[in-house]
């Protein structure tokens, strides 16, 4: 079992493309579609951020179980209140169309109920940058905080509370756009289904700030996120509201 997993080096460069590729797909629709399509986007981009930290099953998911081991110590061995840095410097190369590298640093500190490991506060930061086929040069910034406490065993279910703050910035290859974007979350009692594959977010809100300079558009968007279950979602977003759904 690991905190985070190595397929995170490539996710803030896929996700910050879809979320270019979603906007100039609809350059020749209506402000209100391209809006929809924004606001979509962000809800999405939190969900895929979760699938990569705490649902990921490559955290705390299934504390305590026995014969599991972290950095070489027994999870049911470690002690309530006990911290736990895990600093990482990774790079990712596929010939020479991709480069990733990603560096920061872990950190957790276990909590308890009835002196049994219950869930833990995660603090995650990162640097991640390179290049892919469809990115010229990529540099974002991530700072998390999380608190994650089980609901049922084996954390088939769990609540998360927190904030996210991010800066994407990149240039594409094919016409050299550069897009910049910063997101604020502040999650408040997300409850996350993790029997299922995709996982399910079946309540809580997700309050956000996204804005941005995307393709020479100048963008500002806030709300919320409002998760409904079964993959489906209300997005709020300068007074306006859609349904969407998360797949």
């Amino acid at each position: 079992m690991k905190f985070k997993s190595l397929a995170t080096l490539t996710f803030t460069a896929l996700t910050v493309f879809l979320y270019s590729a979603c906007t100039k797909e609809t350059t020749t629709k209506t402000d209100s579609d391209n809006n929809k399509a924004i606001a979509t986007q962000i809800a999405v981009n939190l969900t895929n951020s979760l699938a990569a930290t705490v649902a990921s099953g490559n955290n705390y998911s299934g504390l305590p179980k026995t014969n599991s081991v972290v950095n070489g110590k027994k999870v049911n061995d470690l002690t309530c209140g006990q911290f736990i840095e895990q600093p990482f410097n990774n790079t990712y190369t596929k010939g020479d169309s991709i480069k990733d590298v990603m560096v920061g640093s872990n950190k957790f500190v276990i909590s308890c109920q009835n002196n049994q490991p219950n869930g833990y506060t995660y603090t995650g930061e990162y640097v991640n940058s390179g290049f892919s086929p469809y990115l010229s040069n990529y540099k974002n910034t991530v700072k998390e905080f999380y608190t994650l406490k089980s609901l049922a065993d084996a954390y088939t279910k769990m609540q998360v509370d927190g904030s996210q703050n991010s800066t994407y910035n990149f240039t594409t290859r094919k016409d050299g756009e550069v897009m910049v974007q910063t997101n604020t979350y502040n999650l408040k009692g997300l409850v996350i289904d993790a029997t299922s594959r995709p996982f399910d977010i079946t309540a809580g809100v997700a309050e956000y700030v996204s804005k941005g300079n995307n393709a020479g558009r100048e963008f500002s968007f806030a709300g919320t996120i409002t998760y409904l279950g079964n993959h489906k979602a209300k997005v709020t977003y300068n007074g306006q509201s859609i349904d969407i759904t998360i797949n």
